[in-house]
């Protein structure tokens, strides 16, 4: 057959660089259209390992003093090898939570005997494709939980960092498919081991009701995509050291959602132990979180919308045989990313106050110093909101902001606190932006993001004294899925995204956004050498993974990073140059401070 050429020359040059993203293939067919045969996934991945001798039983050492083949608790796998690094895709963590096992915490995986093959990372967890947008070979699987290993070739007690993926607990996977997380260019940068998982979303991952709290010997349900995280940590915890790191030097940090579970896994004590230091990336546990009767309540209706609550066979019998397709279309979330009310009856599907995963709200534990002390880094974006004001706008229905919907746009967002948002549009007026979606997107940075991350950071700095803040200002980072919009008819937002709600994360794994989403074959790529973009990323994962080896994330020849109190309000500012401030986001204190703001935003913790 006459395959592409970039095929070709990997086969022929035997190229580690490629090995993950042919092994993502699927088919040949389907990737490769000038293929004359469909090859399966399968046979593909046979292929490769024998190409790059990864057959099984034949990983020994690779000159570096490690095998490839590591034994782990379940049964031994073998990765590959790429410029010093070993990397090792869609170990399981958990068994596959299907059947009996959907709505149910995570159980152990099955052993198994022959060295398992880790080079293809598994299924992501069953999700809508984001925005509806034409990912090709988006095939979402209820068998998900997998985690991802990168680690040095060389070394042991090395620092461990695990990644825990955003996506408002709706979208999202440990690894990207464009590559953009994957943890090999930070451990080849600085000697750190990644770990990456993905974890049960959505109405599979968070839903509460009455028939599964009964079920459960602890009496709760729900957060089940939280236990997930947790089965992977205690993963962590078991098997890491065979891979050269130290169970007890682990770091957990996540973004958005991510930072979410991050401090949720801070407050509660199932995850106690498991880690040693934190990095929360815009986002944090200060709004108030649903109860468990309040969750069960949306269960309920959740299981009348999917035809289920007065099923002969019983309720939780006919949720469990529904497909994932109909489950994912049974109280959705809101489409439109919470600014403005919706078609059609959605849900909320987050965190709760379950009793047993949590037993208080977090803002309070945070408050009174029940949690898990631990250095901590909290951070934002200066531009959070810009981008989900922006995919409000191109959302069904869309959000449109004009000078005459403006307060009342800022009241839904307050959880309907007219009053309050008549005192907001004096404080941000119209006058100061050049369009009203830029006011909203201001509004919304500060009541969502910064405000209650800069007060979940004080609380946690009046217990430990290694806290640290900072706010990534760098206005020229790239929106991921700007390339596929011409095929969606789908015009870039009329102002700058700025340093937008994620821009941080290329900044943190090394990889340049900037590729077309649209050509699978074209995979991660790395900044520019000589570049403000590449400067930027050696810079802040630096800062990062000094902090997650010792808790301090300074360095002799590095900008100094003050640490954080709610007296000094010191921060760093990551831009083109990195520099420390104090008094970032005054508004939070000057007029936020003694708001009730802190209620239901972006479909997250919210309440009847």
């Amino acid at each position: 057959m006459q395959c592409p050429r970039r095929l070709a020359v990997a086969l022929r040059l035997r190229d580690t660089t490629r090995l993950p993203e042919l092994a993502r293939i699927g088919t040949l067919g389907a990737r490769f259209g000038d293929c004359d045969v469909v090859v399966s996934r399968s046979v593909l991945v046979l292929i490769v390992a024998v190409a790059f001798g990864l057959g099984c039983g034949s990983g020994g050492d690779d000159g570096s003093g490690r095998s490839l083949v590591v034994q782990t608790a379940s049964g031994a796998v073998q990765g590959f090898e790429n410029d010093g690094v070993h990397s090792y895709r869609g170990i399981p963590y958990a068994a596959p939570p299907v059947g009996e096992l959907r709505w149910t915490p995570p159980v152990e995986p099955s052993a198994w005997e022959d060295t398992r093959l880790a080079i293809e990372a598994g299924d992501i967890c069953p999700q809508e494709a984001f925005g509806g947008l034409p990912i090709p070979g988006f095939a979402p699987s209820e068998d998900c939980l997998y985690l991802n290993v990168d680690a040095p070739a060389v070394g042991s007690r090395l620092p461990v960092m695990v990644w825990i993926h955003g996506g408002g607990f709706q979208l999202g996977e440990g690894l990207q498919a464009d590559g953009g997380t994957a943890g090999d260019r930070i451990a080849r940068q600085t000697g750190t081991i990644v770990v990456s998982m993905n974890y049960r979303l959505g109405q599979l991952g968070f839903l509460a009701h009455t028939s599964l709290t009964e079920e459960s010997p602890d009496r709760a349900s729900g957060n089940y995509g939280l236990m997930d995280q947790v089965a992977a940590l205690r993963w962590v915890n078991q098997n890491i050291e065979a891979f050269g790191g130290d169970p007890d030097n682990v770091t957990i940090f996540g973004e958005s959602a991510g930072a979410f579970s991050v401090c949720s896994h801070m407050v509660s004590p199932l995850a106690a132990g498991l880690f040693h230091r934190a990095i929360l990336q815009s986002g944090s546990c200060q709004r108030r979180h649903w109860s468990l009767a309040e969750a069960e309540r949306q269960g309920d209706r959740f299981a009348e919308a999917l035809g289920c609550r007065e099923a002969p066979e019983g309720v939780l019998a006919c949720m469990r045989a529904a497909e994932p397709e109909a489950i994912l279309a049974a109280l959705p979330p809101a489409s439109n990313f919470g600014f403005s009310p919706t078609d059609g009856d959605t849900g909320s599907w987050a965190p709760i106050v379950d009793g047993v995963f949590l037993s208080d709200q977090p803002s309070a534990s945070f408050a009174v110093g029940d949690f898990q002390r631990v250095p901590t880094i909290v951070g934002f974006t200066k531009d959070e909101a810009r981008l989900f004001v922006w995919l409000g706008a191109i959302a069904d229905p869309p959000l449109e902001v004009t000078a005459d919907s403006y307060v009342d746009q800022v009241s839904e967002l307050l959880g309907g606190n007219a009053e309050l948002a008549a005192e907001v549009a004096v404080a941000y007026p119209l006058s100061d932006y050049a369009e009203p979606a830029e006011a909203l997107a201001a509004v919304a940075t500060d009541a969502v993001f910064r405000c209650p991350a800069k007060a979940e950071a004080a609380k946690i700095a009046a217990f430990v004294p290694e806290t640290y803040l900072y706010q990534f200002e760098y206005p020229n980072g790239f929106f991921q899925l700007v390339p596929i919009l011409p095929l969606l008819g789908v015009t870039p937002p009329p102002y700058s995204l700025g340093a937008f709600h994620s821009a941080d994360i290329p900044y943190v794994f090394g990889y340049d956004p900037r590729v077309d989403v649209t050509d699978l074959d074209a995979g991660p790529v790395q900044w520019e050498p000589g570049t403000v973009d590449e400067r930027l990323w050696l810079g802040m994962s630096s800062y990062f993974t000094r902090f997650a080896e010792t808790g301090d994330p300074n360095a002799a020849e590095a900008q100094v990073w003050p640490v954080y109190d709610a007296e000094s309000d010191a921060h760093l500012a990551f831009d083109e140059n990195v520099v420390a401030g104090t008094n970032v986001a005054e508004i939070c204190d000057s007029f936020w401070v003694d708001k009730d703001y802190l209620v239901s935003v972006l479909g997250e913790g919210t309440t009847d």
